[in-house]
């Protein structure tokens, strides 16, 4: 009976606590009902081919779904791809962003890719960018990583194969090793002939043969250490290259997979009313509403009371009952 009593003392005003919730809860809707009719565009990411399964994939283990979603999610929010998108279908980047959201589908790696816009002819291509883009995104750096590894250890055999060239320019198309041998197996010969030649001149001269004999000795003995350091360079450089080739064939597998027709799903172009959304707005609006006329009623009647107060004789006389 109180809250009877109440609104018969309110009188009139009871309708603001009607009028307000009910304006400012149908304001928002009229707003959705009247805007230019929305199209959206829906893409669903389905990775089969690209997390968990076969060792070389790039996303495995028990949170692989998880971790999948959350980078197909980042790459979407990132400047770079909604420049990208916007420079291949001719939307503004604000618009793309704006229009675009991405959910991933429960705890699973699927992700749902839906940009909604007023212009029908732009939902498609938009959300097909969007999606290509950010897969292409997501595995294109790995296969780019792999073969970067490829052509640096390519490079590194290929110094060594130029320095092993050198080395055999050195010593006459040899090996250092084998020049050594044969080199130092005719100085014994030159040194006995030195010592049974009577003319020191020609003495002399076929020492002075012995001693560059030597001489180019040492010097096949330190080709000898660079020739071995360079063996062992391009036998290493040689194994990460096949480890390379193998990682970058594999990653080349992984982008192949992440191709449209592999593992996007495209659904048909429809028109667009947010009714959850619209609901949520026009509640939220009722209730800002009621508590605004609810304010707007305790203010009042605390103003009249003062204004009651304020009149000549105090406050008004209480009705006699009999």
């Amino acid at each position: 009976m109180e809250i009877l009593d109440y609104f018969k003392a309110i009188g009139k005003r009871f309708w603001v606590l009607v009028l307000v919730p009910a304006i400012a809860g149908l304001l928002p809707l009229a707003y959705y009902v009247l805007r230019p009719t929305q199209y959206a565009a829906k893409v669903t990411v389905i990775p089969v081919s690209l997390v968990g399964g076969v060792r070389t994939n790039q996303y495995r283990g028990s949170d692989a779904d998880k971790f999948f979603a959350n980078n197909v999610i980042g790459a979407l929010k990132t400047n770079r791809l909604m420049d990208q998108v916007s420079q291949e279908t001719h939307v503004p980047a604000h618009a793309i962003r704006s229009g675009l959201s991405v959910s991933q589908q429960g705890v699973s790696a699927f992700v749902d890719v839906t940009y909604v816009t007023a212009k029908k002819r732009q939902a498609e291509p938009v959300v097909r960018a969007a999606a290509t883009d950010a897969l292409h995104f997501l595995f294109q750096s790995q296969y780019d990583v792999a073969k970067a590894e490829v052509d640096a250890a390519q490079k590194q055999a290929d110094q060594a194969d130029d320095g092993l060239a050198a080395i055999s320019q050195q010593s006459d198309g040899k090996t250092p090793d084998v020049a050594y041998a044969t080199l130092s197996r005719g100085i014994p010969a030159l040194q006995a002939t030195a010592a049974r030649v009577k003319d020191p001149a020609a003495a002399a001269q076929i020492n002075q043969q012995v001693a560059a004999a030597q001489a180019r000795l040492a010097n096949l003995d330190k080709l000898e250490g660079q020739y071995l350091a360079l063996i062992d360079v391009r036998r290493r450089a040689v194994n990460l290259r096949r480890d390379a080739d193998q990682r970058e064939r594999e990653a080349a597998v992984q982008l192949a997979a992440a191709a449209p027709k592999n593992s996007l799903v495209f659904g048909k172009v429809h028109r667009s009313f947010p009714l959850n959304e619209v609901l949520q707005v026009a509640v939220g609006g009722a209730a800002g509403g009621l508590f605004v006329a609810v304010g707007y009623l305790f203010g009042r009647e605390v103003w009249d009371g003062v204004r009651r107060r304020a009149r000549p004789g105090g406050a008004e006389p209480v009705p006699a009952t009999g």
